[in-house]
């Protein structure tokens, strides 16, 4: 992943509202944005994660039976 298509995935997911995003400070005092999961996020992350045990278990039975 670089930057040109980070960003602009960030972004995405602070205006659907899944995480949000704050100004801080890194350990060398360098100006740094910190993101979060929201509620709707954790949610979201949740949802995608059975999606995906789903997609791979049946993968798993496809290749096991050839």
């Amino acid at each position: 992943v670089n930057q040109g298509s980070l960003y602009p995935a960030l972004q995405r997911l602070e205006k659907a509202g899944l995480i949000v995003s704050e100004w801080g400070a890194t350990d060398n005092n360098r100006r740094a944005r910190y993101y979060r999961l929201t509620a709707a996020g954790r949610r979201a992350l949740g949802q995608e994660l059975e999606s995906w045990k789903r997609f791979s278990t049946g993968l798993d039975a496809v290749l096991r039976s050839n």
